[in-house]
């Protein structure tokens, strides 16, 4: 029988990669203002109508593609020890930026909505995105030391 909690982290990376497919996506969302294929159309998750500072929203999509490409990087095939701890410490960094990001959004969102005198919609997809993207520590860290589980 398998070991479950090896299990468990394979299934915890096979998250991280679908984590960052969708960071991917979102972020050339972004660039390209929304893109339609047929009768599907995808908008911008920012009315550009609305935004008065698009410097920031690119910023955003693409710190969305680099943070994917840090989560696709092969965490435990890095044998240098000084080298992992360096990158493990910039995906700290960026998953906490990361989830600062979404609060920001939530909070700018509301804001937004304020003014327009709308109530805001309530922010499931942002939570989500700030749970997944706080889990990527958890992940990484015990894909590289299980023992640290029991």
């Amino acid at each position: 029988m398998p070991d479950p909690t090896a299990q468990r982290i394979r299934f915890g990376r096979i998250i991280s990669i679908a984590f960052g497919v969708l960071c991917i996506a979102l972020g050339v969302n972004g660039l390209l203002g929304g893109f339609s294929l047929g009768s599907l159309h995808v908008p911008p998750r920012w009315n550009p109508a609305v935004v008065t500072f698009p410097v920031a929203l690119r910023a955003e999509c693409w710190f969305f593609i680099g943070y994917a490409f840090l989560l696709f990087l092969p965490w435990r095939r890095i044998t240098s020890v000084k080298l992992w701890s360096w990158l493990f410490a910039l995906l700290c960094v960026t998953s906490v930026l990361f989830a600062f990001t979404m609060i920001c959004e939530v909070m700018a969102k509301n804001y937004i909505a304020q003014n327009a005198h709308l109530k805001a919609k309530i922010p499931v997809f942002q939570a989500v995105l700030l749970f997944l993207g706080l889990g990527q520590i958890p992940i990484e860290l015990f894909s590289r030391k299980p023992e640290l589980l029991d």
